[in-house]
């Protein structure tokens, strides 16, 4: 029987949804990573509703760090939903798995709502991990586990540093996940570097070799990373990790060799293709033909034009780019002339609504 994995990229706004299906394609297995913003929840709603009441669960539910823009509509989903669905476990790294946190009950702002109503004893939260944190260390074998059918999920980050760096942040970026009352506005965007202008065709090689500054928030540090394996089938989702940090595990993976690389059906980019989470040393070290790209480029204007530029310049032969959104910032890279000179190819959704459906 020919099984199946599917990823759908849901329509999440600026941030991640990603709705995976494998197995047996008549009764598959599902797992979600991450419910994109709060009006992301209609559009996991509506796939929802598409489903045969008793299909209506998740093997797994991963949210990969605090940030709203994952989170949102997880917390619709978990909360105020008004379909029934079931979910196995969920893994999620609160205030309690925060090294120095203990295991107490806080306040609203350290709590937030995620903590309540993962508390809920019809939610497994952290199962897998013996209710601990979802995490890697510095040395030794990267930690995995199998889901339901041979589903492999090795972890990739964040690793204790990491999570011990977000614990004095922790309360800014629930603010900034809309978790307490005062909501702080976001950091706007960083200026494109000087002679990148927004307008005509993007000079990849200048903006595939400019400088690159890796990422620094705290809540990004955080990200739950995995790679996904089902019966060959290999894609990895990187949350918003830090670069470094995923670069590290890869490396354990493929072991030492310079021209070792981890091969890769899919890669989800770190960080909605930001310029501070994918450099060259990463797109070296992985063997991939399609890179995927979830963001509607609101608030930070994502994907920056660098990390594209990587891709098609480092990302390997004939790179396929898959955006689960056409706009202003990701329909650039649809010019022929680039794409007949760096021998890429692009992929968008045939209406904004839709997403990007992927079969591995």
């Amino acid at each position: 029987m020919m099984t199946r994995l599917r990823i759908e990229m849901l329509p999440a706004g600026c941030g991640d949804c990603f709705w995976i299906e494998y197995g047996d394609p008549q009764r598959p297995r599902r797992l979600l990573i991450d419910g994109g913003t709060t009006g992301t929840y209609e559009a996991i709603r509506q796939r929802l509703h598409r489903l045969p009441a008793d299909q209506r669960h998740f093997e797994l539910l991963v949210v990969t760090h605090v940030d709203e823009d994952h989170i949102g509509g997880v917390l619709k989903l978990l909360s105020y939903s008004d379909i029934d669905v079931s979910i196995d476990d969920t893994w999620f790294n609160g205030w309690r798995h925060l090294p120095g946190s203990h295991l107490e009950d806080f306040g609203p702002v350290q709590g937030e709502k995620l903590t309540s109503r993962l508390d809920k004893p019809d939610l497994q939260w952290n199962r897998q991990f013996d209710k601990g944190r979802v995490s890697i260390s510095e040395t030794g074998p990267l930690p995995t586990r199998t889901l339901p059918d041979g589903m492999k999920l090795t972890i990739l980050s964040p690793g204790v540093h990491q999570l011990a760096e977000l614990r004095p942040f922790w309360e800014t970026e629930c603010r900034k996940a809309g978790l307490d009352p005062s909501h702080a506005p976001p950091e706007p965007p960083p200026e494109s570097p000087a002679g990148f202008e927004a307008f005509g065709p993007p000079d990849v090689e200048a903006l595939a070799n400019a400088p690159f500054v890796s990422d620094a928030s705290k809540a990004n540090g955080s990200s739950i990373a995995v790679l996904a394996e089902f019966e060959g089938r290999r894609v990895m989702f990187a949350g918003d990790a830090y670069p470094d940090v995923l670069l590290d595990s890869i490396r354990r993976l493929v072991g030492p060799g310079e021209n070792a690389r981890l091969r890769l059906d899919a890669f989800k980019l770190p960080h909605h293709g930001s310029n501070a989470n994918i450099n060259r040393d990463i797109l070296k070290k992985v063997d991939c033909a399609r890179y995927l790209f979830s963001t509607n480029g609101t608030r930070f204007k994502h994907p920056d034009r660098e990390a594209v530029a990587r891709v098609i310049k480092f990302g390997g032969h004939e790179p396929e780019l898959l955006f689960n959104y056409r706009t202003e910032f990701n329909s650039i890279w649809d010019n022929r002339r680039l794409i007949k000179r760096y021998g890429y190819s692009v992929s968008y959704p045939s209406a904004s609504d839709t997403g990007q459906t992927i079969d591995l």
